[in-house]
């Protein structure tokens, strides 16, 4: 199959199998935990090679850290052991989904894309209209120059969509930065890509259930810097934004004092 291949299968196959669970009385286990079956099952029809599950993260898995390592829903990898797709999935309806835990998600799975060089996909399931709320509540959209509001992840809009993990807008950004800053030698992507969800059936009703899945798209090394620099060069660009507008300000005033001054010696 190919990529684009496998994420219709995915977003058709579990929407069918979370209805057919639903009808079978069972939505009160419904959660992250739960989507593992059928998304394990899923990779395993639809890729040629070993689907492996809970795989620690390549990059962010330190050595003599207490706690469990971050880690990968699920990787692919083909006959020579060469990881070919990573996985990443949410419940819609947590409590606890946020836009940080979700660009976290999307973030972890561009690192390991650009390690390996590998596709990577994330998933957002449950209910339409859980899904919806999820996407656009406010926390989930910023502004842009045309102080139009700009979604995270773009499920109805047309082409690629890009984020700026270093951006101070938006209410990701505190808990985000603050997940960053935790990982000082790594270096990150200055934005995160990724095209249009796919969501089979597309017109799907609030109630019934839905899984989306986007392709990440790794950003390429030249984009890449520990958080602190990133931070460091944007808080930069907004002190020099700030002393530019101090100044413009000042030369107005002194301007128009100067104007004054010749009006009242007329």
């Amino acid at each position: 199959m190919t990529p684009k291949e496998v994420r219709i299968a995915l977003s058709e196959g579990l929407s069918s199998w979370l209805t057919f669970e639903h009808h079978a009385g069972r939505e009160e286990l419904f959660g992250e935990r739960y989507l593992a079956l059928p998304i394990g099952q899923i990779l395993q029809r639809c890729m040629s090679g070993k689907v492996t599950g809970e795989s620690n993260h390549p990059i962010l898995t330190t050595p003599g850290k207490t706690g469990r390592p971050p880690q990968l829903d699920f990787i692919v990898t083909d006959a020579t052991a060469k990881v070919v797709l990573a996985v990443e999935s949410k419940w819609a309806a947590h409590a606890g989904v946020s836009v940080a835990d979700v660009l976290w998600d999307c973030i972890r799975l561009e690192l390991a894309a650009d390690y390996y060089k590998c596709d990577a996909i994330f998933i957002l399931a449950g209910t339409r209209k859980q899904v919806d709320a999820v996407l656009k509540s406010r926390s989930f959209s910023t502004k842009n120059s045309r102080l139009e509001p700009t979604y995270v992840l773009n499920l109805h809009g047309l082409g690629k969509h890009s984020v700026k993990i270093n951006s101070f807008e938006g209410a990701y950004s505190v808990p985000l930065h603050k997940i960053l800053r935790t990982y000082p030698s790594v270096s990150w992507p200055s934005e995160l890509v990724c095209g249009s969800g796919t969501q089979v059936p597309k017109q799907a009703s609030a109630g019934s259930y839905t899984a989306v899945v986007w392709h990440i798209a790794p950003a390429g090394n030249a984009k890449r810097r520990p958080f602190i620099a990133l931070s460091e060069n944007k808080a930069t660009e907004r002190r020099k934004r700030v002393v530019d507008s101090i100044g413009i300000r000042l030369a107005a005033k002194r301007a128009a004092a100067k104007k004054l001054q010749q009006k009242s010696r007329e």
